[in-house]
């Protein structure tokens, strides 16, 4: 892969509802490729824009995980900007959220919230798009996103994740609807989802770096002792009227986190944050915190989903026996349990060694041919077929 960089906004401005969170990220390669991963909320998010304008980018993409306005916001924004032209969006299929915006339920406290996101965030970014001839790719599990040396995969989306009933609340509803994403080169990221569904936690690789979702806030910390990352980032100032050394939003995760040994960066106190991904490591550069570099050698052979490592099985690079419970350590148990699925569901498996192939681990050529061995032809024909689409 060639070299991938990371931008993020410091947030050193209040957003116009007088909090200093939102998510303002960019992922660019040397090719002018851009991919917008939330844009954040206003006046904030005109920091971001003014970046872009002086990267002269040749494609830009962009990502709102949920329909809510420290995410969206942005991306609206740089649709109405004369000077950035954006080329496709990306977001969850707002539908969904139409079911609770009947009339049984306009008693609820959290009807109004849910409709305003579902109307501004939504719906209105959708039809911004359509007005404005943007292309819109859903994101859903098993989506991929490409774009030069940028490529990530949707591990896991939910739409119907719960209900606004669960705990009184659109805005944890909306959350959890968030794409739980894992790109090539290590890295980690899930909008504002709380990763406390058990599916999550099945699909989680070790990875090198990782956004902590929803602003460092309530995040179910085992998914985090799965992802075991080396470093750590969040997206959070200040939250008005809160009280306490961390504002009452990241006392809960944040010191877990630190007690097992994971750096954590983050865009308020540290600025700017800027990490450039190689072949062999990755460095975080800040604004004021300084940076640090994290080799890539001990994470390789780990940068991978449970079923990636299942597939791996299939095509015989983790042995028998003793040997392979020994090697998979304490994933062995659901690497184990998707072989099997795998053993009954031929479809299955070669679409999983498609997926597998696609995101460039079974390499090209011949080589791709060797490590695929009897399952090359069908695999390449589904993958084929995809990109005919």
């Amino acid at each position: 892969m060639g070299t991938v960089k990371l931008h993020i906004i410091g947030m050193d401005i209040p957003t116009d509802k007088g909090t200093k969170s939102g998510d303002y990220a960019v992922f660019y390669d040397e090719h002018g490729n851009a991919l917008i991963l939330d844009a954040g909320q206003r006046p904030a998010s005109a920091k971001l824009r003014e970046w872009i304008k002086k990267q002269n980018f040749k494609r830009i993409w962009a990502v709102g995980t949920h329909a809510h306005t420290d995410h969206v916001n942005g991306i609206i924004d740089g649709i109405y900007d004369p000077d950035i032209k954006i080329d496709k969006v990306w977001c969850v299929d707002y539908e969904y959220l139409k079911v609770y915006m009947s009339d049984k339920y306009k008693s609820k406290p959290w009807y109004t919230q849910l409709c305003n996101m579902y109307n501004k965030c939504g719906k209105g970014l959708y039809d911004l798009c359509k007005k404005n001839n943007i292309p819109v790719g859903m994101l859903k599990t098993g989506t991929h996103i490409r774009m030069g040396d940028i490529h990530c995969k949707v591990l896991w989306q939910k739409s119907s994740y719960g209900s606004p009933n669960d705990d009184n609340t659109a805005g944890t509803y909306i959350n959890n609807s968030s794409p739980v994403f894992l790109f090539d080169f290590g890295y980690f990221t899930a909008g504002d989802n709380h990763l406390t569904h058990t599916e999550i936690r099945k699909l989680l690789p070790q990875v090198i770096i990782a956004q902590i979702p929803h602003h460092g806030n309530y995040v179910d910390t085992e998914a985090f002792n799965k992802l075991n990352p080396k470093a750590a980032w969040y997206n959070y100032g200040e939250v008005k009227g809160a009280i306490g050394k961390d504002k009452g939003f990241t006392s809960w995760t944040i010191p877990k986190l630190i007690k097992k040994g994971i750096d954590i960066w983050n865009n308020y106190a540290h600025g700017d944050l800027d990490m450039i991904f190689t072949d062999k490591e990755v460095t975080i550069k800040s604004k004021r915190n300084g940076s640090k570099t994290y080799s890539l050698d001990d994470y390789k052979n780990w940068q991978r989903t449970d079923t990636e490592l299942a597939v791996e099985v299939m095509l015989g690079k983790w042995n028998n026996g003793d040997y392979r419970k020994n090697a998979l350590g304490t994933r062995y148990t659901d690497v184990q349990k998707i072989v099997g699925e795998f053993v009954d569901d031929r479809n299955k498996m070669l679409n999983a060694m498609a997926d597998y192939t696609i995101r460039g681990l079974a390499g090209n050529g011949d080589t791709r041919k060797e490590n695929l061995k009897g399952y090359y032809t069908e695999v390449q024909s589904i993958i084929n077929e995809r990109y005919k689409k």
